[in-house]
This record gives structure tokens, sequence and C-alpha cells, in this order.
């Protein structure tokens, strides 16, 4: 899988933007090219409860996404959210939460340093997605 550099430079400012709280969106490819993530969608984060280590995807953004697809302007391939505390790796939550055949990116960030990863639910667990920043 491939996400254009400018997508990726936008889902880091996201997660500096909502700190301390995750930030939250969708992941979408032009309709001719579905291996590359070429757009993401911010979303709410819907969570009142404790949205610092849980996310709720707002469903204003999640409907937007749709009618895009439904249309033809673009195809949602996955989902993205922050871990403010830096770590990359799911979640027992975000796998209790999550469904086959999308892409899950997580934003780490920690002292201002962002990282990130791609997965897959696989059975009942993530398995790392490779994930190629392309231009």
């Amino acid at each position: 899988m491939k996400i254009r550099r400018r997508v990726l430079e936008s889902l880091a400012q996201h997660a500096r933007e909502n700190l301390p709280n995750e930030c939250c969106g969708i992941l979408l490819a032009e309709e001719g090219d579905v291996s590359t993530l070429s757009l993401a969608l911010r979303a709410e984060n819907g969570e009142g409860a404790c949205p610092e280590h849980r996310y709720v995807l707002g469903h204003k953004a999640h409907l937007k996404a749709v009618e895009m697809e439904a249309s033809g302007a673009a195809r949602i391939i996955g989902y993205y959210h922050s871990h403010p505390q830096g770590s990359t790796k799911p979640s027992h939550r975000d796998t209790g939460q999550a469904v086959a055949d999308v892409t899950y990116l997580i934003i780490g960030v920690r002292d201002g340093v962002i990282t990130h990863a791609a997965w897959r639910l696989e059975g009942d667990s993530f398995v790392p997605q490779p994930l190629e920043v392309a231009e």
C-alpha cells in the first residue's frame, strides 16, 4: 500500500492539533488507483467519556465518504486514528472494533515526534501492512 506524502503530513497535523485526545478519520483512494491512499477525511472524535484513550468515528465524515464512494469519486480504503501516548500498535479496543479487509493507520505522537504504522485485521489479530510514502 502507498500513501501520498501530503496525506501523511495532513494526518500528522491532525494528530498534533487534537492532543491530548485521539483524532480519527477515513482513508480514501481515487477510484482509478485503489492501491494508493490519496485522501483523508477528518472526522470528529465522538467519544465523550475518554477521548484521550478512545475514539468513535463521527458520522458526518463517514456519510461524506460513502457519498464520495457512491458517486465514483473515491473509494474507502480504511481508517486512521492517533495514539497520543506514542504507540503505533493497535490496542485491545482497536482490535475489538475493527473489521476485516480495510487498512488501519495509527499515528503515534510522543514528545512532538510522529510515527505511523499500517495494519490489517486477519482473524482475531492485526498484522502489519507495508506502507510506502509516495509523492
